[in-house]
């Protein structure tokens, strides 16, 4: 949770009214984080190193919503983004099934 602290802050809430807490806001990178990888490693040619993919996740234009916004978009896409605190070895478990499959 330490990339999102340097985002939102202590706990990323934003109060409604001082009586009712909001439901906690989340930074969700727009395009996917998965597709911004895939695209600039395609580009690129070799596998982004890890300095790389970080680098990658930082500079990605992020939109805030509430959580559960965030957990409906993988079934509406119909595949899970790349989770911003751990985007290095989710990157690498995504390529690696990428590099299994047959090609189309």
């Amino acid at each position: 949770m330490d990339f999102l602290k340097k985002i939102f802050g202590k706990d990323g809430n934003a109060a409604i009214s001082p009586h009712e807490p909001a439901e906690p806001v989340v930074p969700v990178p727009i395009p996917p984080l998965f597709n911004l990888l895939f695209d600039l490693e395609a580009k690129k040619g070799t596998p982004l190193t890890e300095a790389e993919v970080i680098d990658i996740r930082d500079g990605a234009v992020c939109m805030a919503m509430p959580i559960s916004m965030r957990e409906q978009l993988p079934a509406q896409r119909d595949y899970a983004d790349i989770d911003l605190e751990n985007p290095w070895p989710e990157w690498q478990i995504v390529r690696e099934t990428m590099e299994a499959r047959p090609n189309d």
